[in-house]
Formats: C-alpha cells, structure tokens, sequence
C-alpha cells in the first residue's frame, strides 16, 4: 500500500504543476486579421435570470459583423417574450426559429438542426452557445481568431462553474468541473463543448454536421465524433473559459447530471470513457486508502494524506490566479467561497466522479431539462416523458 500511495502523490503533484501551468501566459489580447460574420445560434428552453444576464453580454460582444439565432421547441416557450424584444430592438440581428418536437433525437438537437437550417450564405462563422453562459466582451472575437489565422477546424471553449447557493453539492459540481477545464489543451483532450463550438459554414456543412446529428441526444460529442473522423482540428484556447452560474440544490442533482455526463461519454466516445474511468478510479482509490490508513493511525498515509492536501491548497492558489487572471478582482470576489474549501470538495468530487463513472456503466436513461430519454445508441434516441 505504500508504494501505491507514494506514486498517487506523484500523480498528485503532476496534476497540481498542471494546474499552474494552465495559468502561465493566461489572458493574452486578440489578434484578429480579419472580422467574419458570425451567426451565433442559441438553442433556449425556458428563462431565468442567468438568460437575461446572457442577453445583455451576448450585444455587448466587442465584434462588429454577428447576429443571432434563437431556436425554441414552441410559441410558449417562457423564454419567447425576451427574444421578440430583443428583435423589436434590433430586427436585422435577431432571429427567432420554432423548432417544434421529435420522438426520436434531444430536444436541444432539434432546436439546433432547425436554426441552422436558416443560415444564409454570408454567415461565414457559425457559432453554437448555451443560453446560461456569460461570456466576456471579447469572446467572439476569441472564438473567430483560430479560424480566421487557419490553426484549427473547430474552436471550442469550457465552462468555468460560478456557485450561486451554499449547497455542498455546488461546490463539488464546481471542483468536479475544474479539474477538467484546466487540463492541457493537447488535440486528444480537447471534445467540443456545446456551451461554445465556433467553426466555418462551409466546414460544417462539408461534414454534414447537421445530418449527422439527427437522433441524437449529444450534439457537441457527436460533433467531436464527425470532424476527428474527418481528420480535423479541434482547439481549446485556454483564455476561452466561460464562466457559467449554478444552484444544484443537493447531491441529487449533481447524481444525476454527472451520471449523464459520463453516460454521453461512454455512448459517444467510449475510449475517452474508459480512459477517464480509470484515470478517476486510481485517484478516488488514493484519497480512499489514504483517509482509511490515517483513520488506522499508519504513519505513512497519514504523512501521504498531509501532502495531498498540502498540494491540494497549492492548486487552489493556482486556481485563484486563473480566476484573477482572466475576471480580475470580481471574479476573484464570485469565487471565493468556492477556491476556500475547493482543496477539501476536491477529494470529495475525486471519489465522487469514480463512483458516478461507474454507476454510468450500464445506464441508458436520463432526465434533461424535463425530457426523460432512452438512449439506445449515439443515433438512437428515444423521447419517454416529457414533463
């Protein structure tokens, strides 16, 4: 035992150097040579304050040439009476498409397929994004900037997690995603997020984008899938990290999105599944037998355990100057709370994410945003429930 815990201290500290060097060089300006015309689609279901807070950072983007297109499944969508203001404001800008439903793929995918359906020929940036982002006012501008100086195929960003609630969860959901967001921006790890996918028209339609995702419940994975096959370019710039607020209201909240999240991976991209399955079960395991050692009064895991979360508190330090790097002090001030205890949540969402990756082994369903779906395959989708 304490070889192996010796050795996941090793990992440990790797993982925190990692962590600090995400940060090197973080926050650099753009440089753009050109200014596309962006069409930034939007598929919405429902509307809450993070909504409203995206809609005004969405026109405060520093781009000149963008407008943007709304999808939603019907007429009374909640989200509706915000989007037609925001056309009576600036028509020429904002479009509104009603998707309408299907038995047979994701919501969001139909909403998606729908809008993209109405890109005209002069959209020569096509731009995918959640509706709960919020981006910085040089986003688009750092989502065109790899196309435009021809590094990569597809432009993708992370979400950066924003506690809004005192839930333990949140904290762990937060702690969960950290650790992905600041892994190294090397072309194996970097799938598309579907919070911010940017990529030329006509890339997408040569890969036929748009069929390949009919019925499917993964639009961005699927994605991946379809421009790796293809041979094409997927880059992360670290400085596209968009910060994203989240209430999760408990453990069962976050069960339940982690599990998903981990189902997608296996259904979509299997090796990254197992790949991920096991990087999570050594680290789980090393945190498990390094409690229980101390707890069994052994010296050496004790001594193991001190370390770990001595490196633990290191990589928050590193963690706060991301955050200070890239929002200044009110990013430092909304993630306070979170980077204090994030080198004791770690651990937790460490063990967590073993036990939620193999729980997802054998699941086929899930609940998302009030549909439940039957997932028989990464094109086989089945709609069960809608609430």
């Amino acid at each position: 035992m304490t070889a192996f815990l010796w050795i996941w201290l090793i990992t440990q500290a790797i993982g925190v150097a990692l962590v600090w060097l995400f940060t090197l060089g973080l926050g650099r300006p753009v440089r753009l040579t050109a200014t596309p015309r962006i069409a930034v689609v939007v598929a919405v279901k429902g509307h809450d304050e993070e909504f409203d807070e995206f809609l005004v950072r969405l026109f405060e983007q520093a781009y000149p040439a963008f407008r943007v297109i709304f999808s939603v499944e019907s007429n009374a969508d909640a989200a509706v009476p915000a989007i037609e203001r925001c056309r009576a404001i600036a028509p020429e800008r904002v479009s509104l498409v009603v998707a309408g439903t299907r038995r047979d793929e994701g919501q969001k995918t139909t909403n998606l397929r729908a809008a993209v359906a109405t890109l005209a020929p002069d959209d020569e940036i096509l731009v995918l994004a959640d509706a709960d982002i919020l981006p910085e006012p040089d986003w688009l501008a750092r989502v065109v900037e790899p196309l435009v100086a021809d590094e990569a195929d597809v432009v993708s960003g992370f979400a950066w997690l924003v506690v809004k609630d005192d839930h333990l969860s949140s904290f762990v959901l937060t702690a969960m995603a950290a650790s992905i967001a600041t892994l190294p921006r090397l072309p194996l790890l970097n799938p598309a997020w579907g919070g911010c996918i940017a990529m030329k028209q006509d890339t997408f339609r040569d890969l036929d984008i748009a069929d390949a995702w009919s019925g499917t419940l993964s639009d961005d994975l699927q994605l991946t899938n379809v421009v790796q096959q293809a041979g094409g370019r997927i880059r992360a710039p670290r400085e596209i990290l968009l910060r994203t607020a989240i209430k999760t209201g408990g453990f069962a909240a976050v069960t339940a999105e982690a599990r998903r999240w981990f189902m997608l991976a296996r259904v979509y991209m299997p090796f990254a599944y197992w790949t991920t399955i096991a990087a999570m079960s050594f680290s789980a395991l090393g945190w498990i037998l390094a409690v229980v050692g101390t707890l069994a009064v052994r010296r050496d895991a004790a001594v193991v355990l001190a370390l770990a979360l001595a490196l633990g508190v290191i990589r928050s330090f590193g963690r706060a100057r991301l955050v200070r790097r890239l929002w200044g002090h009110p990013g430092s001030a909304e993630n306070a709370r979170y980077l204090r205890i994030d080198f004791l949540a770690s651990p937790l969402a460490a063990v967590l994410n073993a036990v939620y990756g193999w729980s997802a082994l054998t699941l086929t369903r899930t609940t998302w945003a009030g549909i439940t779906y039957e997932v028989m395959g990464p094109q086989e989708v089945l709609v069960v429930k809608r609430e």
